[in-house]
Formats: C-alpha cells, structure tokens, sequence
C-alpha cells in the first residue's frame, strides 16, 4: 500500500453553478415523512472528543464532522446545499470561525457532497478519492434508497469535484493533528473512505455504518455487501477501546458498539449467503424466522431499510 505525505494549499474559486440540483420527487417525499422541508432543517451538534463535534440534522442528510484548532477547522462532508445556512451556523456556533480550511468527502452520495460547490470560497481545498470526483461529475441513479428507489443523482459541475484526489492513501498533517485517509474498496460505493484523527482517537467511518440501522449498499456505485464487512472491520482494526466512530446516521459509536454491529452484521451475511445457496430468493430469505430474529434490532431510515440490504446481498 501506497503512502502520501500531503502538505499543500490550493485555493479554488467555485460558484452558485457547481450546485448539483436534487431530485425534484424528494421534497414532497421529505415533506410527508418528516413534517418539514429540506430547506428549513434543525441541526444540532455533538462533542465527541476537544475539538471534534458531529453534526446532525432531523430529516435526509448524512452526519458531518467538524474538527479544529489553531490553523483552522477541517469538515467531513457538506450535507445538502440547502441545509449550507444552517450548517454554517452550526460551525460558527462550535468553534467561532467562519471559513473551514479543508472540506472532506468521504463518498459521492448526495446527502454527503451536494453542497460541496458552495464551499470554494469558503475553505482552502476539497479532497477526496479520485472515484469520488468522477461520481459527482456524472449523473447517477441510486436504485435502493429506501426513500425513493431509483433517485436521479444530477452531475456537479467541475468545482464541486475535489482539486486534491488520491488513489489509495493519504495522510494530512494539520492542527498537530496527523489524519490519515483510506480509500475502501467496494464498501458503500467505490469512493468510500476511512478518516482517521490518529490523536484524537477519532475515525469517521460514514455511509457502511448506521447507529441504529443497517449500512448503505450502492450496487451502481460500485459497493458491495462484502466490502462494507470488509471496511468495518478494517476500521475496527484501526482503533481501540477509546476509539470514536462517526457513522453516517445516528449517534457516534463506541469500540465495543461497533464490534457488536459488525458481529451482528456478519451473522445476517452468513445466513443468507447459507439461504441462497438452497435458491431462496429475497422476499422467502425475509420471512426466514432467523433473518427477522437478527434484522429487527435494525431500524429502516432514508437510505437503508432491511428488505434492501437483504435485496443487495443479491448484486
């Protein structure tokens, strides 16, 4: 494996232009499911450890982290961009400053980087993997979201992809603070990536983990059910019993939680790979007592339910 020693500074300018629009079928959706329109979400936010908060919102976003210092602050995804008021808020509240320095994107998903075009005058640079980039420079469909099957992801214009892409490994040396990016094949989608604050003890581990519910599965981003196992347990790896880990949805884990969901996770995986070697198909491997006995302690959220992370057990 492959390692990079990132020190640079790269100032962009972006513009309203680099603004991916959502799909127009999910306001409506978010409105009668949540009681509330995207653009007027309440979030809140969280001290997970000095420096380091994770920010929330009540209705289709995924979390953010904002961790800083004396050189500045560094975000891990943009949420969406009509949510950027409040998001800007929420940062200013935490730690007073303004402006971020560096923006994260740890996948292409939507709820992750649709506001990623509104940041260019507002940080220094954006990095992500390579993937990544490429996925939001194109449109896409998301075939099993949960909240709407089949969701159009619209292309970003070139700025809202990052300047700064890697292909394996990199490491970002910033606020005394080494924080090394790993790129995780095949987990959510193709683009995924572990970031780890090594002396905060901090990993964010995004779309393969939900507090409470079951990973994010891509099949058309090139994810798959056992890179998401893989990813986890590759950051299980990573930390110990005082790790933080920042899933995409849901409050931050713990190391045992974490251990605990994967054992869960593998344990569902075993018995449906065991089901579909006897030629079950999705809705015979649901009603299986022991299927519904391991997924009910799972709750379904907007983007993964149980009937689609069984379903995606088939791509």
């Amino acid at each position: 494996m492959k390692n990079f020693i990132l020190c640079v500074l790269v100032i962009s300018s972006f513009n309203l232009a680099s603004l991916g629009t959502l799909d127009e079928r999910l306001d409506p959706i978010v409105i009668k499911e949540y009681g509330t329109r995207l653009a007027q979400p309440t979030l809140s936010h969280t001290e997970i450890k000095p420096g380091a908060y994770l920010i929330e919102c009540d209705t289709i976003c995924g979390n953010s982290l904002l961790v800083y210092g004396k050189e500045g602050a560094i975000l891990i995804n943009s949420m969406l961009a009509k949510m950027l008021p409040w998001l800007r808020k929420e940062i200013r509240d935490i730690s007073g400053i303004n402006n971020i320095k560096i923006l994260i994107s740890s996948n292409p998903h939507f709820w992750n980087t649709n506001a990623n075009g509104l940041f260019g005058g507002m940080m220094d640079f954006m990095i992500s993997h390579q993937n990544t980039r490429d996925r939001i420079l194109q449109d896409s469909t998301i075939g099993d979201l949960n909240i709407l099957p089949n969701y159009f992801q619209q292309s970003h214009v070139d700025n809202a992809g990052a300047r700064i892409t890697f292909e394996d490994k990199v490491r970002i040396n910033f606020n005394n603070e080494k924080i090394d990016l790993m790129h995780m094949e095949k987990a959510s989608t193709d683009g995924d990536l572990l970031v780890h604050f090594t002396e905060k003890n901090v990993i964010f581990i995004g779309d393969i983990a939900k507090s409470n519910g079951l990973p994010f599965v891509n099949n058309n981003a090139g994810g798959s059910v056992e890179g998401t196992l893989a990813a986890l347990k590759k950051a299980l790896d990573l930390g110990n019993e005082n790790t933080v880990f920042i899933p995409s949805l849901g409050q931050a884990m713990s190391f045992k939680q974490l251990k605990r969901y994967i054992n869960k996770l593998d344990k569902i995986y075993l018995r449906i790979d065991s089901l579909k070697k006897e030629g079950l198909s999705v809705l015979e491997i649901l009603n299986d007592r022991e299927i519904k006995n391991q997924l009910i302690t799972f709750k379904d959220n907007f983007m993964s339910s149980r009937e689609t992370y069984v379903k995606q057990h088939f791509n």
